[in-house]
């Protein structure tokens, strides 16, 4: 019995490597990966990073400019 678990155990295992590496071999397999190892979702949060940053600079950049307009009317009215 304990052979056979033994046995089963390295098929198993032998089975698993085999799948990874067709896996590899394609460009799905290559997207399953990067899903599967967590890739995918840390490029993503860069992404969603970088693309915040871009938000937050647009935002600074209008505040700032309705804060100018706001000054030189309040400069004209006095």
């Amino acid at each position: 019995m304990k052979h056979l678990n033994l046995c089963s155990f390295f098929m198993a295992l032998l089975l698993m490597m085999v799948g990874i590496f067709m896996l590899e071999g394609c460009d799905s397999g290559e997207k399953v990966v990067d899903k599967v190892t967590g890739n995918q979702d840390v490029k993503q949060y860069h992404k969603l990073k970088k693309d915040i940053g871009k938000i937050t600079d647009q935002q600074a950049k209008r505040h700032n400019e309705i804060l100018d307009e706001s000054n030189k009317e309040s400069e004209k009215q006095r």
